[in-house]
């Protein structure tokens, strides 16, 4: 069923026409028809509520927004209500059939738990029987058999696990309309079996389930295993060793619009690092790996570091490199993770590897590291938020820090602010701005790079300037933070920093860079790899980058009263939580606190505490 219907859309613009769709159990809006979806509802998770006083109103509830609707007659709202209603009760009918795919699970998880104990058993006994020369032959039948079993229940096990995959994915249809259409999938699944095989016989990849990496993992890394073995994200999903992705596996329709107006009473004036926001004002990335963002454009400190004797032309580039994030921020107006206290990321780039930890839970501090042949970067973000009702702040509180290797030169720089603007309505935005202040501990060079507010002609832009400790200024500097930086004085222009650009598509990927893109994957090697406090491995992060929303809230939810619960058991025993990677220092030059790296982690060093990582997940 389509057809317009008046929705109503804010306090200015109030009812106006919009075109439905009604396919299956989703209900998607256009502004006219045939024009770009603007939004969609899930029936399956909506309640449809009749208002008396409007007899031609229709509320959509969602549990986390109400849509309202009117007909234009009597007739026309009861031929929606019913379209609507019918396509409720066919998901209804659906829930049955899905939830078999629970009980699959717990058999194929009895499966691969009593393969392995038999493969064990097995292991220790024939050696013992082989000993007696007597029975050798009722030995080495044993284990033909015992190996001929174990290959056929493997077979087995393998092929329900597929045919459970095929249950967990369907979206539209009953289980026996899924097998209707599957021959016609057919020639569509035997390509890519052969794509695979072609990719397996190159060494490009390896397609594994959950649990038969889990096997690999098992006996040396029990808390990883417990965490992720039987956890439903990590069971949804087939890993591979791809090194890149150029997207994520679930499109966000950009144009979705979320109602917020029920958070208003219980956001204002509040804290957000210490409110536990709905997961749908989330990215699927944590503030560890947003820190790591700093890391896309460390090329610029390597140029710097190459700059001989011009010292004021190294902090134009350090200064290039403190605002290229904001630069990855263009268009993404949702909240990060916060990480659970004792969380870890890693990652290796060709150039550099970088570190961070979550060290503090109140205030929630973020501690990085990273290092290269020609530079060591270091910071933490305490960051304070703030929702004053049109709009989020956010106000960084740390310093940032690097150290060019070839001139041992130390610089030190603040960051901005930063705010969501258009909160309630309007088109959303990203605006930094305010001054920040840079200096060369070693020269005494200063200088300053002022991010101006949006105001009428002026957007994103930017200028300052870099002094000598004489006050001598020695270069200029103007630019947008949204293109590039130039450094000038009175004999040249130098581009000291240029943006990237984006990915196709990457407006329904959260506006995402090529690198942020990659913040989050994860695979074969990085499971076996990983410590398991690294939030690549953090199931409501992994289940909200696939979309499965209302898996990713409960677990979100979890892990939030899992770690409530630590705290409680540290408080009773009088304990505090003392960061692995990184320890609180007082720095001597500035007297503010910050925290340095122990040197304890690359290698793989943290195995050999391995007794020691967090149960966070």
């Amino acid at each position: 069923m389509e057809g317009y219907l008046k929705k109503w859309t804010n306090l200015f613009s109030r009812w106006q026409d919009r075109y439905f769709i009604l396919n299956e159990e989703v209900l998607v809006y256009c502004d006219s028809q045939g024009g770009q979806i603007k939004g969609q509802v899930h029936l399956k998770v909506a309640a449809l509520i009749l208002v008396p006083e409007d007899p031609l109103r229709i509320i959509i509830n969602t549990g986390i927004t109400e849509i309202h609707l009117r007909a234009s007659n009597i007739n026309e709202k009861i031929d929606w209500i019913n379209a609507l209603k019918q396509a409720q009760d066919k998901c209804l009918s659906r829930q049955s059939e899905i939830k078999f795919e629970y009980k699959i699970q717990e058999l194929l998880t009895d499966v691969w738990q009593t393969g392995a104990m038999f493969d064990e058993t097995l292991s220790m006994l024939i050696p013992k029987l082989e000993k007696n020369s007597q029975i050798k032959e009722m030995a080495d039948r044993l284990e033909s058999i015992g190996k001929n079993l174990k290959t056929k229940i493997t077979l087995c096990a393998q092929i329900v696990e597929e045919e459970k995959q095929k249950l967990s994915n369907l979206e539209n249809g009953t289980v026996y309309e899924s097998f209707i259409h599957q021959n016609s999938a057919q020639s569509v699944l035997r390509e890519d079996q052969l794509n695979h095989q072609h990719q397996s016989q190159h060494g490009q990849s390896q397609i594994m389930s959950i649990i038969e990496i889990g096997q690999l993992i098992r006996e040396h890394q029990p808390i990883k295993y417990n965490n992720i073995i039987n956890n439903p994200a990590f069971q949804k999903i087939k890993f591979t060793n791809n090194p890149k992705r150029d997207r994520l596996p679930y499109r966000k329709d950009p144009n979705e619009k979320i109602n917020v107006w029920y958070l208003c009473k219980e956001l204002v004036g509040k804290d957000l690092g210490r409110f536990s926001v709905p997961i749908i004002l989330n990215e699927p990335l944590s503030m560890l790996q947003r820190l790591a963002e700093q890391m896309e454009y460390s090329d610029s400190l390597e140029e710097a570091d190459k700059i001989i004797g011009d010292s004021a032309l190294r902090m134009c580039y350090i200064m290039g490199f403190s605002i290229s994030p904001y630069s990855a921020n263009i268009g993404r107006t949702k909240k990060p993770f916060n990480p659970i206290l004792g969380e870890t990321y890693e990652i290796q780039t060709n150039n550099c590897r970088f570190i961070s930890e979550q060290v503090s839970h109140h205030p929630p501090i973020s501690a990085g590291y990273a290092e290269s042949k020609a530079f060591q970067f270091w910071a933490h973000t305490d960051v304070q938020t703030k929702f004053n009702g049109l709009c989020f702040q956010v106000n960084p509180v740390g310093l940032f820090n690097v150290i060019l290797k070839s001139s041992n030169d130390h610089y030190q720089f603040n960051r901005c602010t930063t705010k969501v603007q258009n909160i309630l309505w309007g088109q959303q935005y990203l605006d930094h701005m305010g001054q920040m202040k840079f200096v060369n501990l070693t020269t005494g060079d200063n200088g300053v790079l002022e991010l101006i507010e949006k105001s009428g002609k002026s957007e994103s832009e930017m200028r300052g300037y870099v002094k000598d400790k004489n006050g001598n200024e020695k270069y200029k500097l103007k630019g947008f933070w949204n293109d590039r930086l130039i450094a000038y004085d009175s004999q040249r222009e130098i581009i000291v920093w240029k943006r990237h650009q984006l990915p196709q598509d990457s407006d329904w990927y959260y506006n995402f860079t090529e690198f942020a893109m990659q913040l989050n994957h994860l695979t074969i090697d990085m499971i076996k790899e990983l410590p398991c406090t690294d939030c690549r491995l953090r199931p409501d992060q992994l289940a909200f980058e696939n979309g499965w929303i209302d898996l990713a809230s409960s677990e979100k939810h979890r892990l939030e009263e899992k770690q409530r619960a630590r705290r409680k058991v540290m408080a009773a025993a009088n304990q505090h939580h003392v960061p692995m990677f990184f320890e609180e220092m007082i720095d001597p030059k500035t007297n503010l606190k910050w925290y340095q790296y122990k040197g304890n982690y690359f290698q793989q060093q943290w195995k050999q505490v391995g007794q020691e990582l967090l149960d966070l997940f």
